[in-house]
């Protein structure tokens, strides 16, 4: 099992969290792209543990994003409702060396023209992304 840790640029809000990082994902809409650039990971919430002030803000019909209520960096991901994937920001974590390569792209007909992402990931359009969350809510 390993342990996971992470911050904001500021130090003011760290997290911690035990257990294997799931899939790596690339989110390329709009709201990902301006938030945190695209990339998450998975991580077990029922374990993380969250130090100083997060902000949370509503960015959807369905989820809703942390950030350090200080410097604003971008860390976290989570549907409302509290079900489905809760992920941070690869950027926010300390190391990164356990993260596995992206699996998948959400929002592949939004990915910018200077993004060159090769492999095998996934990538699903933005309807097929909509309908996938759609289904694990009560929209």
């Amino acid at each position: 099992m390993t342990q996971m840790t992470g911050r904001c640029m500021c130090g003011e809000t760290t997290y911690k969290t035990s257990g294997n990082p799931s899939a790596a994902h690339a989110c390329h809409c709009d709201d990902c792209q301006r938030f945190t650039g695209t990339a998450f990971v998975g991580v077990d919430f029922e374990t993380l543990e969250i130090s100083g002030a997060v902000k949370w803000f509503k960015s959807s019909q369905w989820g809703e994003r942390g950030s350090c209520s200080n410097c604003g960096s971008a860390m976290f991901w989570r549907l409302q409702n509290g079900s489905g994937p809760k992920v941070v920001s690869i950027g926010s974590l300390d190391e990164a060396d356990s993260v596995p390569a992206i699996d998948k792209h959400y929002f592949a007909d939004n990915i910018p023209p200077a993004f060159n992402f090769t492999g095998d990931a996934v990538r699903m359009s933005r309807e097929e992304t909509l309908t996938l969350f759609e289904s694990l809510i009560d929209v």
